[in-house]
This record gives C-alpha cells, structure tokens and sequence, in this order.
C-alpha cells in the first residue's frame, strides 16, 4: 500500500511538472549596435549591447510569473544579472492586475519596453539624465486598475524599495523615502484612424543623503495600423524633474522627445526623433545670475523590418549644447542596429 502511494504521487507530481514545462514560453533577444562617432572614434566599434533571455508563463490558472536574464557590455566585459523577476496575476482581482518582484516600473513610455524594442536605437537625453540608458527597474509592487467609466482609463500605482536607482552592481542604501509612483493612463479608440493612449506621470523618492526626487511626466502615443503593419508612429514623453535637500540648491531640469514615424512600405520605415532638454535652474558661478541653456537635436531613423523575428537600423544623430555665455558644444554620429528575437516574444500593451 506504501508503494503504491509513493508510486502515485511520482506519477502525480510528473505529470503536473509536464503540464508546467508545456505552459513555460522562452524568448531571448540579441541586440547589436555600431556607433560612428564623428568626434570620437574610440566609440566606433560592433558591440553587442544586451543579450537577454526571457521565461514566462502561467503558474497555475490564477498567476504568472516572468524571469528576465540580460547581460549588457561593460567595459568591455559583459555582466550578466537579473533584469525582471516577479510574480503577478490579472484574474485575482476584477478589472485589475498586479505584480510583486523585480520589474521596470511601470512609468512613462520608454522605461517601460526593453531597449530592442524601442522605435530607435539610441536613449533621448531626458531617458538617461532622469532614468537610465535602458530604463529603471527595482523590487517592490505595483498594481493596476481599470476603472468603471464609459471612457478607458487605467490606473497604475507602485511601491519599490528605491535603495538604487538606475543600473547599478551595489545593494544601495535605505532611502528616507521609498520609490512612489502613479500612472493614470487613458485610451481612445478612432476606428480605422488608429488609436491613442496619452498618460500622466509622477514619481517620488527621497535618498539615503536626504535628496528628494520628484519627476512629473506626459506620455503620448498614436498608432496607426493596416493589417500587420504599422503605417503611423507618433510617440512622446515630456519629464520635469526637481530635486532639493537641505544641503543643495533646488534644481529644476526638463527635457522632451517627440518621435513621428511612417511606413513606406511593408517593411520600411522611417521617423526622426526631436530632442530638447534644459536646467532651468542653472546659473553663473561667477554671480549666481540664471545661465540659460538647451540640448537639442534631431535624429532621423530608418527601419527595415524583416520579419517580426528580425530587423535593421540606420540613424543619423545631430546634437547642439547651448550655454549661455559659452561656445557651443556639437555632436554627430552615425549608428546601426541589428535585432534578433527568437523564440515567443512577450507581447507588449498597445
């Protein structure tokens, strides 16, 4: 009789083990960059700039889980950690979802989506001063809800530990105030003109050395389809951002991108990307009277989309610093992109 219920419960336990390999869907993604810096041709060479492999699925039929793995180049060395782990569910609670674990928060446009699948290969200045080259992932929860109105509006809330921010190889320290952010997002259906989705932003943090971060955001998207493909892109995000402390002056930065794209055929595109961004509170050292200044630049891309496992990428980057008082600063560079995507990609929201 022993036997048999150990038999049994093999039996059991490997079926149910071949039920959750089945349900187990495995991407990885290779990303390759080659810049051709026109002032710095240390820069100019093939890198692969992230490899990542991707586990998702559902746990059983009321969770999901995620496991994200990325190595990124370093230094020349690539370092390979834990981009996303986290364990949420869409069925628990009506008309809403959450998630608990390791994920990129769920704000703005960009910090949202991995770099391979951004519509560009380069991050715009406002995504690497107030984020990150990729995007700002930490622990924590987030949850989101659809709530009961004749017009689509999604609400997303989340707490995260805010120990780092951005990438970073260290545990960190405590913040005074944890990472705290909301993001109400509307949707609206134009029929066969396409679709927008426009969301507000704000995120809170106050560090370890008592420096608060307040980030106030717009997120706008247009889109455009006919059949599989994508005829009309129209993607922005504006952030402001103020910090203060009682041992530092407040600072008050603020920065946009506005991204048009087209499609010229099935699998061409092309778009150019806007950038501005400026401190507002930047002044002379020399009398402390208001220094004004601005970063822009403009970035034409053009897209060849072999497949939806594959594609190419050419872009041209010209870039002005302005400083008042001061001469201006000029960059250009040329850079392509390759993406390969095997296996099921996750599927992204709009």
């Amino acid at each position: 009789m022993k036997s048999w219920i150990i038999f049994s419960f093999f039996i059991s336990t490997s079926a149910l083990a071949q039920v959750s390999l089945q349900n187990i869907q495995t991407s990885a993604a290779i990303d390759i960059t080659a810049p051709l810096s026109f002032d710095n041709s240390e820069d100019n060479k093939l890198d692969i700039r992230s490899a990542e492999l991707v586990f998702f699925g559902p746990l059983d039929p009321t969770f999901d889980a995620v496991i994200n793995l990325a190595a990124h180049n370093e230094d020349g060395e690539y370092h390979a950690e834990l981009h996303e782990a986290y364990i949420g569910s869409s069925k628990l609670i009506p008309s809403s979802r959450f998630r608990a674990g390791k994920f990129f928060l769920g704000v703005g446009r960009l910090n949202q989506f991995h770099q391979h699948d951004w519509a560009f290969i380069s991050p715009p200045k406002v995504q690497t001063e107030f984020f990150d080259e990729e995007g700002v992932a930490d622990s924590g929860g987030e949850f989101s809800t659809l709530l009961p109105t004749d017009s689509y509006w999604d609400i997303t809330v989340g707490v995260t530990n805010g120990y780092t921010w951005g990438h970073a190889h260290d545990a960190g320290k405590k913040p005074q105030v944890p990472v705290h952010y909301i993001h109400p997002v509307n949707f609206v259906d134009l029929g066969e003109a396409g679709a927008i989705q426009w969301g507000l932003n704000y995120l809170g943090r106050t560090d370890a050395d008592s420096v608060q971060t307040q980030l106030y955001g717009l997120d706008f998207t247009y889109k455009k389809t006919e059949g599989k493909t994508l005829e009309r892109l129209f993607q922005s995000e504006i952030w402001m951002q103020i910090q203060s402390s009682p041992n530092m002056d407040r600072t008050e930065k603020m920065g946009a991108y506005f991204f048009p794209q087209m499609a010229v055929s099935e699998r061409q595109f092309v778009g150019i990307r806007l950038d501005a961004f400026s401190e507002l509170s930047r002044t002379f050292v020399s009398d402390g009277s208001k220094q004004d200044n601005l970063e822009y630049g403009f970035v034409p891309t053009y897209t060849f989309k072999n497949s939806e496992f594959s594609l190419f990428r050419a872009a041209y980057g010209y870039n002005v610093q302005t400083f008042k008082g001061e001469d201006d600063v000029r960059e250009q560079k040329i850079e392509f992109q390759f993406v390969a995507i095997l296996g099921a990609h996750p599927a992204h929201s709009f």
